[in-house]
């Protein structure tokens, strides 16, 4: 039955054009014989409901390119808000569907295609996987196309393909939309430090005193020339590697995902010591953290899974802007789909967690941290209250 659903969605989608640009990907990959290879047979689906308010949903379908490592590349379907791997069968079951709604559509309303009409013009496509849509505009091909560009530049950014006659006259037009954004080679990437890497709103955080002293680092951050961010190393206190983030770019440099694998398996709380439910937290070795996002490079979901597509648990992310201060609404999800925790985290208008509130399972406070910093000493203040507001500890963590 899901795996109706996912076909009936991927279906629909088409209509926008979305999945069919990712079949022509796939195709073009498997022809230049870059594919891994991928499973035989498609995983169940993984839902990712969000909870609480419902979010504005940007695009309907993501391209999970880092997951071809061992399972090959993935769909994350925001529609379904679902995960599924993008596998041969799956390929030829959306062009089999899309094929046949296509011809009768076209039975349905009298259209027909005279030889030489289908298709997109791509070049290796046959006549079998061509499907024609028309569409009504009251703009000009020369209203539509800005300066012409070179086909090594195309590759980097939306555009639209134009094949002409030999008399300059436009035979057809195709827009070819998101592109990954190739990384750049790791000799040409810089490094710094930094106490800390805000894995919510992608930025580094750094402390230091009236004196000039830090505490120490626990990121080191490469970065291109144009200082975007290309992967993190997650440091312990000896400054030893135990996590390594890598990011993938679309064009004009938004982030489709981080994929950070824990060296010898460890902890959320490694990458940041407070934005985490204690519960749900744990990595094994052969576990791997993706994180996915929206606008503004801001962390929507974040998957404790296998490459092979096995959800452990996750977490989703809200964002909400309140006078002075953002809110940040977590909820926490086990492998069954099932809601497990839920807090909330405030920060003031610099930027600093202040408070984390916990919500019980009935939706009420269950308890709250406050937290402080004293750059004299270079800690990190940490009082804990019970639901009543009855002060239970306070302890002194190194920045």
């Amino acid at each position: 039955m899901k795996r109706i659903i996912v076909l009936a969605l991927c279906i629909s989608l088409t209509g926008c054009g979305t999945v069919k640009k990712l079949l022509k990907k796939e195709k073009s990959e498997d022809s230049t014989g870059q594919q891994t290879e991928m499973q035989s047979s498609t995983p169940k689906v993984k839902p990712l409901n969000p909870g609480g308010r419902p979010v504005v949903l940007n695009t309907p379908v993501q391209f999970l390119p880092s997951y071809r490592d061992r399972g090959g590349p993935h769909l994350k379907i925001d529609l379904l808000n679902a995960v599924i791997l993008l596998d041969e069968q799956t390929l030829s079951d959306i062009k089999r569907n899309t094929q046949s709604r296509s011809t009768e559509n076209s039975v349905k309303s009298g259209a027909s295609e005279s030889p030489g009409q289908t298709g997109t013009g791509m070049p290796g496509d046959s006549q079998d996987d061509q499907i024609v849509r028309y569409y009504a505009t009251k703009y000009r091909a020369n209203d539509l196309l800005g300066d012409q560009i070179d086909p090594e530049k195309a590759q980097s950014q939306p555009h639209f393909r134009g094949t002409f006659d030999k008399h300059g006259n436009l035979l057809s037009l195709e827009f070819f939309g998101e592109q990954k954004a190739d990384s750049p080679a790791e000799e040409k990437l810089a490094f710094l430090y930094a106490s800390y890497w805000d894995i919510l709103y992608n930025k580094r955080v750094n402390y230091i005193d009236d004196d000039g002293n830090r505490p120490s680092p626990h990121v080191k951050v490469f970065t291109d020339p144009a200082k975007i961010v290309h992967r993190i190393d997650y440091l312990d206190n000896n400054k030893k590697v135990i996590a390594e983030g890598v990011f993938t770019y679309g064009v004009k440099n938004m982030i489709l995902e981080q994929r950070i694998e824990l060296i010898g398996g460890g902890k959320l709380t490694d990458l940041h010591p407070d934005y985490f439910y204690l519960q749900f937290d744990r990595i094994e070795q052969d576990w791997i953290v993706k994180c996915l996002y929206e606008d503004k490079d801001l962390m929507s979901d974040l998957i404790v899974m296998q490459d092979a597509g096995n959800v452990f648990y996750r977490y989703h992310f809200q964002y909400e802007k309140v006078r002075n201060q953002q809110i940040i609404e977590a909820f926490v999800y086990s492998g069954k789909n099932e809601l497990v925790g839920r807090y909330e985290l405030y920060f003031n208008d610099r930027g600093d967690l202040e408070k984390k509130i916990l919500i019980s399972p009935e939706g009420k406070i269950a308890g709250f941290i406050k937290y402080g910093v004293d750059l004299e000493k270079l800690k990190m203040i940490v009082d804990s209250f019970d639901e009543a507001g009855q002060h239970l500890s306070r302890i002194y963590r190194d920045l």
